[in-house]
């Protein structure tokens, strides 16, 4: 739980902000709002002094403020400064040093992370002014988070708009995530089921929702990790905001793309569902039949194939029998470091128990947690 203070200037997507505070509360942190007279426009202090559960910070100069300096008793409060949406005004004020309210004043007397979440007109976004400026907050150690394309309000289509709620959720927490286990680490993370196709239509395939390999992306990206890349199959959930994404079909398609990239990289984790099997491929449709056959051929082992790369290589092994046993002989056969036994059981399910061992007999088991619990666990107990 965290103290946010969030800063809402004068925007159309000052509506948007209400909902981000939402988002914080359901985390359970506290949240305090910093509204401009500008932004007060476009959203009643009354919505976010409901949502927020506390006042709703106006004016320097307020009568009904609780103490005479508000902007050092707010900046003494808060774990961090989120200013969303930030309008071309209020970014301007900010690089130059300009302190005419509270906000403005606030961030000059804040000396821990603030977020900017700039959105406006594309004109003003590109204009060389608004550029510099962000430039000057960016250089001197503020986190600028780049709008997003799309239509505006104005009527245009452009860079400009407010970004998803949860990516400055997650920019946010992982600023205040107290850990960096991962800071300097170039990190792959390869999730989902792939496929072999047997005629056009039809494929073979291995059942994968993906959450533990997105926990695995947001548990490393809260831990600093320096560069993620996310190679994926087919997934229940979204690729992940912050990272690299690459998607991938087949097996073949999975190891070359690892083969390409891994060289470059620091630590391989291996949760996506690779398909065991292929057939020969029908150009045609197979017309529809009371019998058929079809003969399978085993896949390539991709981490076999990799067992010599210099890369920290945490491998998965879904069982559901003889576990240990079966974890202990792959964490052998494909030269890996650390193997994580799973269960059939734990398959599309939010929760999950597993057992982590590593090539040197240590081992570590998680019962019934979240899976992102699990991946922050596995990450702090791994020795890297």
């Amino acid at each position: 739980m965290s103290n946010i203070l969030l800063g809402i200037t004068g925007c159309i997507s000052a509506y948007k902000a209400a909902s981000l505070i939402r988002e914080f509360k359901k985390n359970g942190d506290d949240v305090k709002v910093i509204l401009t007279l500008n932004g007060s426009k476009f959203i009643t202090p009354l919505t976010l002094r409901t949502l927020s559960e506390n006042k709703v910070y106006t004016s320097l100069f307020d009568d009904e403020n609780e103490w005479s300096t508000e902007h050092i008793t707010l900046s003494r409060w808060a774990d961090i400064l989120v200013v969303a949406p930030a309008s071309a005004n209020i970014i301007g004020k900010f690089a130059s040093g300009i302190a005419d309210d509270l906000l403005s004043t606030t961030f000059l007397s804040f000396d821990k992370n603030v977020i900017v979440v700039p959105t406006m007109n594309k004109t003003m976004y590109e204009n060389k002014a608004t550029v510099e400026n962000i430039r000057v907050l960016k250089e001197r150690g503020v986190f600028v988070m780049e709008p997003e394309e799309g239509f505006l309000a104005c009527g245009e289509e452009g860079k400009g708009r407010f970004p998803q709620i949860e990516k400055i959720f997650l920019l946010t927490k992982r600023l205040l995530f107290p850990e960096e286990k991962l800071k300097g680490k170039r990190i792959i993370i390869t999730g989902g089921g792939t496929f072999e196709r047997i005629d056009p239509v039809r494929v073979i395939t291995n059942l994968s929702s993906g959450r533990m390999a997105l926990s695995f992306a947001k548990a490393a990206y809260f831990n600093k990790a320096e560069k993620i890349l996310f190679v994926h199959g087919r997934m229940d959930e979204k690729p992940f905001d912050f990272s690299e994404n690459i998607y991938v079909e087949s097996s073949e398609h999975l190891k070359n793309v690892l083969e390409e990239k891994v060289d470059q990289y620091d630590i391989l984790i291996m949760a996506a569902a690779v398909t065991d099997f292929k057939t020969a491929y029908n150009k045609e449709k197979i017309k529809k039949k009371e019998e058929l056959d079809i003969k399978l051929f085993k896949t390539e082992d991709i981490l076999k194939s990799l067992k010599d790369k210099r890369i920290l290589k945490i491998g998965f092994a879904l069982e559901s029998e003889k576990h240990l046993e079966s974890g202990l002989k792959k964490l052998k056969e494909k030269n890996l470091d650390y193997i994580i036994i799973n269960d059939k059981e734990n398959l599309g399910k939010e929760k999950g128990s597993i057992l982590i061992i590593s090539k040197d007999g240590e081992k570590l088991s998680i019962e019934n947690a979240d899976k992102f619990e699990i991946a922050l666990k596995v990450i702090e107990w791994i020795k890297f």
